[in-house]
């Protein structure tokens, strides 16, 4: 699913010369967000694109998603995780837990779920059924909305890319928002004038780099005819990893330039 509204707005941010910035996996970590954002030194037609999971395994996923929502400068494609979240996070699942809501809680929903408990609590400070449920039902509506790919003349902005040999208006939502392997090693590139960026699997892990490499950019080593890479990796891993590689990364589409911020959370 494509927005082509919003892909007309960020063309056009970038056909003026303002900034559009790309954002790999957040997972919750709101601090480390802000101070991120904060760095960009955003200018009023400046955009930032998050590239999905946006939520869990972090310990502020309602932070996250209410401020990504609420910034008229900031969009989002869906993630994975949001995918979960939009499937698994009623009131009537999470009292009566199916094996679909345990596979989200052991991937980081748990945590999500308390975020939201705790954001809604009422003013005695306890738990406040009805407004979880009013929480919970307006951000999975806005999760459901969300792009599953975003199109742009130079760059197509996808959490986990695009199954090799097939049509790129064609590819499934499992693939845009679960592949790995068969992307990560495309021996062509998948769109010859466009680098695809992308989040969903920890940089560490894509092809050609070592535990040396953790928390850097990727760039595939497949080129396009301009010489640019056919893809690249934002998920540089905030969640986990060596303690002082755990960064947040931002690409800045118009010039190139790499923005990180290590993890301000615990």
């Amino acid at each position: 699913m494509r927005d082509y509204e919003l892909e007309l707005k960020l063309q056009a941010a970038l056909d003026r010369g303002d900034n559009v910035w790309v954002i790999g996996d957040v997972h919750g970590f709101f601090q480390s967000m802000v101070e991120l954002c904060e760095r960009l030194e955003l200018s009023e037609g400046d955009w930032v694109v998050f590239l999905g999971d946006l939520i869990d395994r972090g310990p502020n996923g309602f932070g996250v998603v209410h401020e990504v929502m609420n910034n008229p400068r900031f969009t989002s494609v869906k993630g994975n995780h949001e995918d979960m979240m939009v499937q698994q996070f009623t009131m009537e699942k999470i009292r009566h837990p199916d094996m679909d809501v345990m596979l989200w809680m052991r991937n980081g929903g748990n945590t999500t779920v308390a975020s939201y408990i705790e954001a809604t609590r009422n003013e005695d400070g306890e738990m406040d059924d009805v407004a979880l449920e009013e929480c919970a039902a307006l951000h999975t509506a806005w999760m459901a909305q969300l792009p599953t790919h975003l199109v742009l003349d130079r760059w197509r902005l996808v959490h986990a890319g695009y199954r090799p040999n097939h049509d790129l208006e064609q590819q499934t939502s499992e693939d845009l928002l679960w592949i790995r392997r068969a992307f990560h090693t495309a021996t062509q590139p998948i769109d010859p004038v466009r680098t695809i960026v992308f989040g969903h699997t920890p940089t560490v892990a894509l092809p050609g780099q070592t535990k040396e490499e953790w928390g850097h950019v990727w760039h595939s080593e497949v080129r396009l005819k301009d010489e640019r890479p056919a893809a690249t990796g934002l998920d540089t891993c905030l969640y986990q990893g060596p303690l002082d590689r755990r960064v947040l990364s931002a690409m800045n589409l118009r010039t190139g330039r790499v923005v990180q911020q290590h993890r301000v959370e615990a």
